[in-house]
């Protein structure tokens, strides 16, 4: 862990130490040291929920409320699990009232009903903290600000800073005697944790999300108590020294008492091509480190809360953590994520999958660095929002509806069991729009995958991926804006080229660079470095340490080019063993030499680098209009390790078929299918159709198909199935 992140935390645990003094525990109408102790921990190899001493499926359905068809027939499906609530509920029917009384008549309610339906059901509410209109009313000061003030930011009533102190310690015990009143109910013993929820939609996103989705950001939190907490982190951050503060922000009469939030012109501001230089914008970087920290902080103080009035019965879940595939201001993204995995009071990460790769036919990724969530002992759930095809039967459909039948529904379906059950992660159905689920074919479908979801606790869950993908969500600070030549390579990157990897025949883990000293050991013989043009000195010494024993390393775009301090063309070199060449801007696209096929994406990206060539390196691929004598995707093998380079995001899926087997790598399938894979389940998801051959690493006494519960074959080590096109099959490797 570096030096700064380790600041970071402190700072985070220190604030929420200071804030919880202030917030008196309540005196509960009963004990709760009895059970049912809820917890997460590890089960065959990875993070489930514990009931006591019991491990229990990690499946569960949720709606905005509890209604009658879905809560009878999906418990007589063998669900046992709930969850339900949304945002708007909660502006309308907020549980903090102005006279300082807390009424969760609405929550109540809802729950009465499910319990009604089902006394045996389990339950896990969204509780949100955002709060109530009076109080923001009441408070203008704690009120969030943008540095664009137009038509966007006006249409939308004032919303809360997430670095006020005053909402964290009021809002927090108000929040404190909900859990408490929802605890001391009848039905406390039914409940299992709190789902936190902050922020548009619940997902713990800055307010920006509401309306700068675009290329022109609004550029949040410019407010006071904003101010007042980057201060405290610059403090923490340089020691309390001002001349060290002034040294780094380039600014002789600087002082922590004068420091303002960076406005949108500076943020807007590249200093180095399509970079900000450390040297010249030290300031932005370090605004967006406090920006991120400050949700962490946020997120971690109302767990704490949580587990101080359960006295550690409940589990916490919250939004967090989504990989970065939405094409849109840095202000909104999540990206302090190695801190929020270390924190010790939030159990449960959660994330609808990609919208942008959800057809038939596509992956249908999961929206989290999945190894280092397991690594930290975090349980990950899926939100299985996929819209079935009683959808398109409304009078005014959601448009983002793709399927037309039932077959087609199912395979969406599939997939998201497919996807999690691979993964040792959890999942919920979700009927966001209402009726999704209102056929006894889909109920059974959802019981079917219930059955096979229980019987999964009872094989190894462990992932047997020998191929690692490594991120650094910083990275960005040191980029320019998306949707502009400042900053095109990383949606591509986790948009276009991260569906490659989905379709390269072998299965892989994503973590953060925080991690990879942890994963230095582990039978990974592929790494892919996808966005980590910013290290600290300890990961580009972890990522020095790899260069051995045969390993594959594959770099893109930037590697290590951004420091704390300094951007850095020979840093970039000495880590990847190439030369490069920087020119002023590039298109991301590239024809592949040994096929002639042209690769990668249509967009301009500055400061773009290319491959000088060498004895050594072998030219894969030359760039096009200005760059088309250039290399911008190249292989150089050396005495203990193979790098290669890749300046653009067009990176093939056979391509990475071929480098997986010269670096050892088991590769199942070449049908360029969507496959994900553990120690005991595969998946396919089919693009075509055909005869679809599997080759396993080890022979298994049986294998079943259980979407049809066919037995495919026993004591084999590979199979053949015919498949038509868009459909999802999932196999039980016993």
């Amino acid at each position: 862990m570096s030096l700064f992140r380790l600041f970071f935390l402190l700072d985070f645990m220190l604030i929420g130490e200071f804030l919880h003094a202030e917030i008196p525990k309540t005196t509960g109408q009963q004990s709760h040291n009895v059970e049912p102790r809820w917890s997460v921990r590890d089960w065959q190899g990875m993070p489930t929920f514990w009931k006591d001493q019991t491990p229990v499926t990690p499946m569960m359905f949720w709606q905005w409320n509890p209604e009658d068809y879905e809560i009878v027939n999906f418990s007589k499906a063998g669900v046992e699990l709930f969850s339900f609530f949304g945002s708007t509920q909660h502006y309308k029917r907020p549980y903090w009232k102005q006279d300082g009384t807390i009424e969760p008549a609405f929550q109540d309610e809802q729950i009465r009903k499910l319990l009604k339906l089902n006394p045996e059901a389990l339950f896990i509410p969204r509780i949100f903290t955002t709060p109530p209109n009076w109080w923001v009313k009441e408070n203008p000061d704690e009120v969030l600000k943008y540095s664009v003030s137009d038509e966007r930011t006006s249409k939308r009533g004032p919303r809360i800073s997430f670095a006020s102190e005053k909402y964290m310690r009021e809002g927090g015990g108000a929040f404190r005697k909900t859990v408490r009143k929802l605890m001391d109910a009848d039905y406390g013993k039914n409940m299992i944790g709190i789902h936190v929820t902050e922020g548009p939609s619940g997902e713990w996103f800055h307010w920006d999300s509401q309306f700068s989705r675009t290329a022109n950001p609004v550029a949040s939190d410019t407010s006071e108590p904003m101010r007042q907490r980057l201060i405290r982190y610059l403090r923490d951050k340089y020691g309390n020294d001002t001349g060290r503060l002034r040294d780094a922000w380039k600014d002789a009469s600087l002082t922590f008492e004068t420091v303002q939030v960076p406005d949108l012109a500076q943020r807007r501001q590249t200093t180095a091509g399509a970079w900000r230089d450390p040297q010249k914008s030290r300031a932005v970087m370090d605004y967006f480190e406090c920006h991120n920290l400050t949700t962490v902080e946020l997120i971690d103080h109302y767990c704490r809360i949580i587990k101080e009035e359960s006295q550690n019965t409940l589990v916490t879940m919250a939004f967090y953590g989504y990989t970065q595939d939405v094409n849109w201001p840095i202000e909104i993204d999540h990206r302090d994520i190695a801190s929020m995995l270390r924190s010790k009071n939030l159990d449960i990460l959660s994330a609808p999958h990609t919208y942008y790769r959800r057809k038939l036919g596509e992956d249908g990724g999961m929206r989290q660095y999945l190894g280092s969530a397991a690594l930290h002992g975090k349980l990950f759930f899926d939100e299985g929002d996929d819209q079935p095809h009683l959808e398109k039967l409304k009078s005014k459909p959601d448009p983002r509806c793709t399927v037309n039948t039932m077959e087609e529904s199912q395979a969406l379906l599939y997939r998201e069991f497919g996807n999690t059950v691979t993964h040792g992660v959890g999942l919920w159905y979700m009927d966001l729009n209402g009726g999704w689920f209102r056929d006894p074919v889909l109920v059974d479908t959802v019981g079917r995958m219930k059955k096979w979801a229980d019987e999964a606790m009872r094989h190894s869950r462990r992932r047997n991926a020998q191929v690692a993908v490594i991120s650094a969500p910083e990275s960005e600070y040191y980029l320019g804006y998306r949707q502009s030549p400042d900053n095109e390579i990383s949606y591509a990157l986790y948009h276009n080229q991260m569906a490659a990897f989905y379709r390269a025949g072998a299965p892989f883990d994503w973590y953060l660079i925080d991690d990879l000293d942890a994963i230095r050991d582990r039978d990974y013989k592929v790494y892919v470095f996808l966005d980590c043009f910013y290290m600290t000195e300890q990961q580009r010494k972890a990522a020095e340490a790899l260069k051995a024993d045969g390993r594959t390393l594959v770099w893109f775009y930037a590697p290590g080019y951004a420091s704390q301090t300094d951007l850095s063309l020979p840093r970039m070199e000495a880590l990847t063993e190439f030369r490069f060449e920087t020119v002023e801007q590039g298109v991301l696209k590239g024809v592949m030499a040994a096929s002639g096929r042209e690769v990668g994406i249509g967009k301009t990206q500055k400061t773009f680098f290319t491959v000088r060539p060498e004895k050594d390196v072998r030219e894969l691929a030359h760039g096009v209009g200005d760059l088309k004598e250039k290399a911008v995707m190249a292989v150089k093998k050396l005495p203990k390790w193979t790098s290669v380079f890749s300046a653009i995001p067009g990176v093939s899926s056979e391509q990475l078929r071929a480098w997986y087997r010269e670096a050892g790598v088991h590769v199942y399938t070449d049908d360029e299918d969507v496959l994900s894979v553990n120690e005991s389940w595969l998946m396919l998801h089919t693009r075509t159709d055909g005869l679809k051959q599997v080759v396993l690493p080890k022979k298994y006494r049986k294998i079943t198909e259980i979407t049809t519960e066919k037995v495919i074959g026993e004591n084999i080590d590979r199979f053949s199935i015919d498949l038509p096109k868009y459909t999802t099959a999932v196999f039980l490797m016993e």
